[in-house]
Formats: structure tokens, C-alpha cells, sequence
């Protein structure tokens, strides 16, 4: 038997379950207009919005290196491709590459 799962492309709607890369998931609870969601410094607004609090039941700090990364990359107009279990380069390669590209886009924001 041959089954096949038959993609469908649609805008999101309240009852969706999302997932990350890092095993962090949910369900979509409220949709906004884009001019009530929060909003950064500069006025650019999030698109989505997650609890703060599965990040450390799920032990998923992934999330928070690779949104970290996102702005970082966003803010400094780069991309990154970061390789899994790139740790066998060097002790702490992750973490070293987030924290000295934020400190980076920092110093542009005049936020540090």
C-alpha cells in the first residue's frame, strides 16, 4: 500500500498547531492586526509570539540561539548557515558565533 500526503498552502488560522526545529510546538490561540502586535525600537513589528515559559520546561535554548541569531543577522544584513553538531569544530562554536554577531549588531543599534 502507498500512501500520499497531499500539500496544501493556507494563510494560518486560530486552532493550527505549529513546530520548531527545536521541539518547541503550540497551537495558534489568537491572530492580530499587525498594528496591535508588540513592536521593536525601530517599529518593526514581530510576527509571531511565543511563551517564554517552554523554553525552559523543554530544555529547548536552540530556539532562543537561532532567534538570537535571526536578529543579529537581520540587523547586520547577513545570513548564516550554521552546520548541526558544529561543536566538533570547536568547544562552544554555537554559542561563540550568537554572542560575538549580537555584540556586533549591538554596537550598530547603540543598545548594548
Amino acid at each position: 500500500m502507498v500512501r500520499v500526503y497531499i500539500l496544501q498552502k493556507r494563510e494560518i488560522k486560530v486552532g493550527d498547531k505549529v513546530a520548531g526545529r527545536h521541539g518547541n510546538k503550540g497551537i495558534i490561540s489568537k491572530i492580530l492586526p499587525r498594528q496591535d502586535m508588540p513592536y521593536l525600537q525601530d517599529g518593526t513589528t514581530v510576527d509571531m509570539v511565543f511563551n517564554p515559559l517552554g523554553v525552559p520546561s523543554r530544555m529547548n535554548v536552540g530556539q532562543i540561539f537561532e532567534m538570537s541569531l535571526g536578529l543579529a543577522g537581520d540587523l547586520l544584513k547577513k545570513h548564516y548557515r550554521i552546520a548541526p553538531f558544529d561543536e566538533r569544530y570547536e568547544q562552544e562554536a554555537s554559542r561563540k558565533l550568537v554572542f560575538s554577531e549580537l555584540y556586533e549588531a549591538s554596537k550598530q543599534t547603540k543598545n548594548p
